[in-house]
């Protein structure tokens, strides 16, 4: 016996080198009871490895391979608490610059939940894995798979000048 989860479903558009943009609504659970929903975040952090894409007028079904997508970008109409939920757990947002694997470059806020107060960017970036982290752009949030990330540029220094000294001069002195 089948049984029926209750779900809504948004508009994406899903960005890959395979596909190119792919326009379409993913399903997103909702809570029975009404207190919580999932978000897309959420969702494409998942463990399954196809999400289910209804692309077209009729709606009809693919599955998409969510490890070889490197963002998700959703509908105008969406709403940003179903995307990723700041909640009243503490996180921060650190301004940078993302190339992605396919050429595409996005400059906004990465926004990360923080396990303690003094964690990088570098930290939460080597601590995602696979998974999505959400680019707050002045257009869109993009959800951007990590593994589809070649370079990020950021706005956080080394404290301390980094040219190269010349070692001579450096004895010297």
């Amino acid at each position: 016996m089948d049984h029926y989860i209750p779900q809504r479903r948004i508009a994406v558009t899903l960005w890959s080198t395979a596909l190119g943009s792919v326009q379409g609504w993913v399903f997103l659970d909702l809570d029975a009871t009404g207190n919580r929903h999932q978000t897309l975040l959420e969702k494409l952090n998942e463990s399954s490895r196809f999400i289910p894409l209804a692309v077209g007028n009729e709606g009809r079904i693919q599955l998409v391979n969510i490890q070889r997508v490197s963002r998700v970008t959703a509908g105008q109409h969406v709403i940003q608490s179903d995307l990723f939920t700041r909640g009243f757990q503490p996180w921060r947002e650190e301004d940078a610059e993302v190339a992605l694997d396919d050429g595409t470059t996005l400059a906004g806020s990465v926004w990360m939940p923080l396990q303690r107060q003094s964690q990088r960017i570098s930290d939460f970036m080597n601590q995602r894995g696979w998974e999505y982290f959400a680019l707050i752009t002045p257009v869109a949030v993009h959800l951007i798979n990590t593994a589809a990330v070649a370079a990020m540029k950021l706005s956080e220094s080394a404290g301390a000048p980094v040219a190269a000294v010349n070692h001579d001069e450096r004895m010297a002195a």
